[in-house]
């Protein structure tokens, strides 16, 4: 690394761009974004590593939430999640974000990455005013659908939880990226983080798996987590239905967050309607 690159790391980094180091001189804007979230996209992107994201602006599967017409869905013959939604697709500059903070260790993405993950959320949520046939006094009042469902007080998310990683997995990494993730997630929407997962055993990486093997053998890996079911509870108190954002990073074939909904299903002590909000959807 160059001297001069070296010193903008090492300085306060409000004026520069966490991607290319690059000042950032130019005001984002975006017809996809609401005005919080950009803002804070501009505090750590400059305006072209900003128009290098590959939002997923349309949604073709509307339950797995892929930009293109999906088999898995059609392959799987039953789930106990109700929906996806996903950032970004995962294209080559997303996958080079992606592993400088997973694979390098630049954790300080976490931020960056957290912040991209709001478009998904207004997206789910604004399924779960549909779902709830809420559409019209939502589209009357403009609001955003994150929003207006806080303000609504009729039905809200309950909890953020996130995919677990192994005992391995971590001590490898130092850090579990969709925990921290959901921590950012939870902060923004307002929603307490609950870890509702445990993972009971440790194998080889899903990137390095075939698309086969992802759908075969996965359930036994999560289980739910009887302080996390208890803490939460304790928290909402007696309810016919719960609603959970449960956060990872990459949405592939979708059989860890499958799987990891089917795990939570088996514990809930009622209604239970799971939510995946994948930072990325290959």
């Amino acid at each position: 690394m160059k001297a001069s690159n070296l010193l903008r790391w090492l300085q306060p980094s409000e004026s520069f761009c966490m991607i290319c180091t690059s000042r950032r001189v130019q005001a984002l804007s975006s017809t996809l974004l609401d005005r919080v979230t950009l803002k804070k996209l501009s505090q750590y992107l400059c305006a072209p590593c900003f128009h290098e994201i590959a939002w997923i602006d349309q949604v073709l599967c509307m339950h797995c939430g892929r930009h293109h017409r999906c088999p898995d869905c059609q392959l799987r013959q039953s789930s106990s999640l109700w929906l996806n939604r996903s950032a970004v697709a995962y294209q080559s500059m997303m996958k080079e974000w992606l592993h400088r903070y997973k694979f390098q260790g630049d954790e300080r993405l976490a931020d960056l990455l957290g912040t991209m993950l709001m478009p998904a959320i207004e997206r789910v949520s604004a399924q779960l005013i549909i779902k709830y046939r809420l559409e019209q006094a939502w589209r009357a009042s403009r609001k955003p659908p994150l929003r207006w469902l806080k303000a609504s007080r009729t039905v809200f998310w309950d909890a953020v939880t996130a995919v677990p990683i192994s005992e391995e997995r971590y001590r490898e990494r130092g850090f579990n990226q969709a925990y921290q993730l959901a921590q950012i997630v939870s902060r923004a929407v307002g929603v307490p983080y609950v870890e509702l997962l445990v993972r009971t055993s440790h194998e080889q990486r899903q990137s390095h798996q075939g698309r086969g093997a992802r759908f075969q053998g996965i359930d036994s890996r999560y289980q739910s987590s009887a302080k996390g079911w208890n803490m939460l509870m304790r928290h909402v108190g007696k309810r016919d239905k719960l609603h959970i954002l449960l956060i990872d990073d990459v949405y592939t074939t979708g059989s860890t967050v499958h799987a990891c909904a089917q795990a939570m299903m088996q514990s809930s002590p009622c209604e239970l309607h799971v939510a995946s909000i994948t930072w990325a959807r290959s």
